[in-house]
């Protein structure tokens, strides 16, 4: 996008000036004003963007040491108490789409080949001997489609588990034997090998976070249990709910979603849904992700940047973001392949 509008407003600055100083230097002028397209629409969009998020990377054991990752590789990293700290700038050459812990190293994908890594020295692009459109899972094990292609992490590599029938939507793992997928064919669960259509399934938008069960979210608005293949429609003060977003800790799930008159929140506890104080998202805002950990705790981070944590038993707090970027000095560019 940014070098889309970049060029198209470069151009249209050197013709102007190009008429004005003559033919001879016009397309020095051109050249020139695209550079400086380029390069200012580039600093706006850092600019512009820098506190924004695209994913996190959610932590079971306690909710406040998930981890958010903005759109260019920004990381936020939580000190466990309710505070978010970024202490360096991105670094990664696509717009992050989700992320995963594999081991210590956090990994983040956008929408194709390559991947990246962060490691001391910064980001690297990191290549699985795959190409095409990447999925990063959201399940308790990190897991990464790569075009039909599932990967998933074993504690020590990235183990390549099989391919599926149709291209890879949503991915889910806790396990490299349990997987499931949604593509454009369906949902399939791997087994013996290889990936069986779970028949009767509906159509999957996205897949939970957390686990030890696989949920969804589905395009109609409802939550998918998938172990069950039971179809949740929670609602809030009799109106059913637009399902957006599901998270699971054991024994508990919960599903965010929207009504007529605002944000809804659901929880399905023993084998029934309540009804449950939502997060206080302001209206020009949406929600990203949630996540649940094992104390009964909710965290929903949304798109322009805010962090809600829901303490077991208690009420919304706000989670704080701060900055201790380094001092500005001369360095590598963005993420380098190896």
């Amino acid at each position: 996008d940014g070098f889309g509008c970049g060029f198209g407003d470069g151009f249209g600055d050197g013709f102007g000036f190009g008429d004005v100083i003559g033919r001879a230097d016009h397309a020095v002028m051109n050249a020139w004003a695209v550079l400086a397209g380029v390069v200012a629409l580039a600093a706006g969009v850092a600019s512009a963007r820098a506190d924004v998020l695209a994913a996190i990377v959610p932590s079971g054991d306690d909710v406040r040491r998930s981890i958010a990752v903005g759109p260019s590789g920004q990381v936020w990293e939580p000190d466990g108490t309710g505070t978010w700290t970024r202490r360096a700038e991105g670094g990664v050459a696509a717009d992050v789409r989700g992320a995963a812990l594999a081991g210590n190293a956090l990994v983040v994908g956008g929408k194709s080949v390559p991947l990246y890594r962060k490691e001391s020295a910064g980001w690297i692009a990191m290549r699985l001997g795959e190409r095409g459109r990447t999925t990063v899972g959201t399940g308790p094990r990190a897991s990464i489609a790569i075009g039909k292609t599932i990967f998933v992490w074993n504690g020590a590599t990235w183990k390549r588990v099989g391919r599926t029938l149709g291209n890879v939507g949503a991915l889910w793992a806790a396990s490299e034997t349990k997987v499931v997928v949604a593509t454009d064919t369906g949902v399939a669960r791997y087994a013996a090998g290889g990936f069986t259509v779970v028949t009767g399934a509906p159509e999957v938008a996205a897949f939970g976070t957390g686990g030890p069960a696989p949920w969804a979210t589905t395009t109609d608005g409802a939550a998918y249990e998938v172990t069950t293949r039971r179809v949740h429609r929670p609602t809030v003060a009799g109106e059913p709910m637009m399902v957006e977003l599901v998270a699971v800790s054991a024994g508990t799930t919960w599903a965010l979603g929207r009504t007529t008159t605002g944000i809804g929140l659901g929880r399905f506890h023993k084998g029934a849904w309540t009804e449950a104080i939502p997060p206080p998202i302001a209206d020009d805002d949406a929600a990203l992700a949630m996540a649940a950990d094992a104390s009964g705790a909710l965290l929903v981070a949304t798109r322009g940047g805010a962090l809600h944590v829901l303490p077991d038993g208690g009420s919304w707090t706000a989670g704080t973001r701060a900055e201790a970027l380094p001092a500005a000095t001369p360095g590598p560019g963005p993420a380098r392949g190896r």
